[in-house]
């Protein structure tokens, strides 16, 4: 065990039956270091919806989005206890499961652009750089292509954040993009299995990558 994984579990998750699944599994967890992003969910939903109302800048959202982060990172904890709360690096080095990052102290570091482009997924990417982590997985619950994908594609559609696909010439890490409903695929991945979801390729790797090994195409989210 080196790396730790980096998982990120998408703020859509929210609202569905699924989350509490992975929450419980990934507390159990021993095999490996394990570090829990955050999405956004409803919590950053509302700081975008009011933020043509009251008319606060960019900078200003991109904070409050990243508070909604928190927030949600807040309640993760709550619905299940076995998880350890992490501020600091030094606090995800320690933690002896499992840990969620609460993200407003150390967010404040990244080098990331403070826009709506930005969101928890290239969070998770810089947290993958920093941590030196072995794998990005982004939990999704929009429908994912198999194998592998073209990171700038899924970007285009929605399924990632923009700004990813760029960010990760920058990862020693393999990213992956999970279906929420794969949980029992990412199980027996974490065990040494099958790699479980789709490997996003970025540009430097896509041109390295036989043509018809790279999904480049569309599907409906």
């Amino acid at each position: 065990m080196n790396g730790p994984w980096i998982v990120k579990l998408g703020g859509s998750l929210w609202n569905g039956d699924t989350l509490r699944p992975w929450l419980s599994h990934l507390a159990a967890e021993r095999a490996r270091r394990i570090v829990i992003v955050p999405g956004g969910g409803p919590f950053a939903d509302t700081v975008r919806h009011a933020q043509p109302v009251l008319g606060y800048g960019a900078r200003a959202a991109h904070r409050m989005a990243i508070l909604g982060m928190e927030q949600y990172g807040l309640a993760l904890l709550d619905l299940e206890p076995g998880l350890v709360p992490a501020r600091t690096v030094a606090d995800m080095e320690a933690a002896p499961g499992a840990a969620v990052w609460l993200p407003a102290l150390l967010a404040a570091e990244a080098d990331v652009e403070e826009s709506w482009d930005v969101t928890s997924d290239t969070l998770a990417a810089w947290l993958a750089e920093r941590l030196g982590a072995d794998r990005l997985v982004l939990v999704k619950s929009v429908p994912l292509p198999t194998e592998t994908a073209d990171a700038l594609a899924l970007s285009r559609i929605g399924v990632i954040d923009p700004v990813l696909p760029n960010r990760m010439g920058r990862l020693s890490a393999e990213v992956r993009c999970v279906g929420c409903d794969d949980l029992p695929l990412f199980a027996t991945d974490l065990r040494g299995g099958t790699p479980a979801g789709t490997l996003l390729l970025s540009a430097e790797r896509l041109a390295d990558t036989e043509p018809e090994a790279a999904w480049s195409g569309t599907f409906s989210s």
